[in-house]
């Protein structure tokens, strides 16, 4: 299985049934495939990871707007610690490291942010983007400006949240090259896996 710009038709649905419907008959399955190949390649790291996929259980009214899995450290909740997002909004794919607002105790993961920054700076800039709100859509290029202001509103705001990843629009020709994507992500995970590993160090001071 991978992914296509078909793939964005779960979002034309507007009850929330039916696209609830559909995102478990579309796109969870490929999330269930992906997963377990980025387990196996954080695994070939000695990094252990469980895969928890978006399940909307409070979505009753509004149909949810986008849809995702998590790669993270525990087996049940992945959102108090440092996980990867892999998913979409009607308009774009993306891939996330992700550190929420869930995090009870920022400071020590921002200590390793800090420490990392030269690390970070190494990515390729036009590639890579910033978030500070893993549920809205827009990004920040990944600049030491940028880099510097999200690190340190991820301490200071009570909801304040670190993202570093990837986005694709649907409109992107990755999508018109099969399995293409599906690449991109890992090679994205990858990049990020020394990052992630330094982030894990701190879950026993969260």
């Amino acid at each position: 299985m991978v992914f296509t710009v078909n793939d964005f038709k779960v979002f034309n649905e507007q009850t929330v049934a039916g696209r609830m419907a559909l995102i478990r008959e579309r796109l969870d399955p490929k999330f269930a495939e992906l997963g377990a190949q980025i387990i196996a390649q954080l695994a070939a790291e000695k990094i252990p990871t469980y895969i928890n996929v978006a399940k909307h259980l409070r979505r009753h009214i509004n149909p949810a707007p986008n849809t995702w899995f998590a790669i993270g450290p525990y087996k049940r909740g992945y959102k108090m610690v440092p996980h990867f997002e892999v998913g979409f909004w009607d308009d774009r794919l993306f891939v996330w490291l992700c550190l929420l607002e869930n995090i009870q105790q920022p400071a020590p993961y921002a200590a390793i942010l800090q420490q990392q920054q030269a690390r970070i700076k190494q990515l390729p800039a036009a590639a890579w983007q910033l978030s500070g709100n893993h549920m809205a859509k827009p990004v920040q290029p990944l600049n030491a400006a940028d880099l510097a202001a999200q690190t340190q509103r991820f301490v200071d705001v009570k909801k304040g949240e670190w993202l570093l990843g990837q986005v694709w629009l649907k409109t992107d020709p990755i999508f018109q090259t099969s399995g293409a994507v599906e690449m991109a992500i890992k090679q994205a995970i990858d990049a990020l896996t020394p990052l992630y590993r330094y982030l894990l160090a701190a879950i026993s001071q969260d």
